[in-house]
């Protein structure tokens, strides 16, 4: 892993997210400890995967698991979207009435996704 790279993955998803990003991480899964991270609060990293892994054991009970991303629809026009990656979480936290979700999800996500990628080889 290249935290050289996994930072310039969040300055990518900044430029891309303009003034929608409030906050973003990048953890481990093991530990929940972030490698990368832009003006996110103490402990979020932790709450990324105890609810990741909430979520799996949950829908080990008869569903399919989780795929490239799940979202929480937040109060107070606020929403946070976590992309499950193996080994590592990347939660991002956004600005739901200036978020393009559809723009995210269809063009900056796979950007971002491939920086990723590339980071952690």
């Amino acid at each position: 892993m290249d935290v050289k790279k996994l930072n310039g993955c969040i300055e990518l998803l900044k430029k891309q997210m303009d003034d929608a990003l409030i906050g973003t991480s990048i953890v481990s899964t093991s530990d929940a400890q972030a490698l990368a991270e832009w003006n996110s609060e103490a402990g979020v990293a932790s709450i990324f995967v105890e609810v990741t892994n909430f979520m799996n054991s949950s829908l080990a009970k008869g569903y399919p698991a989780l795929s490239r991303y799940y979202v929480l629809d937040l109060a107070e026009d606020r929403m946070l979207i976590v992309l499950p990656l193996g080994e590592y979480q990347w939660g991002i936290f956004v600005d739901s009435s200036k978020a393009k979700l559809g723009l995210f999800l269809n063009v900056i996500l796979p950007e971002v996704l491939s920086s990723f990628q590339d980071a952690v080889k």
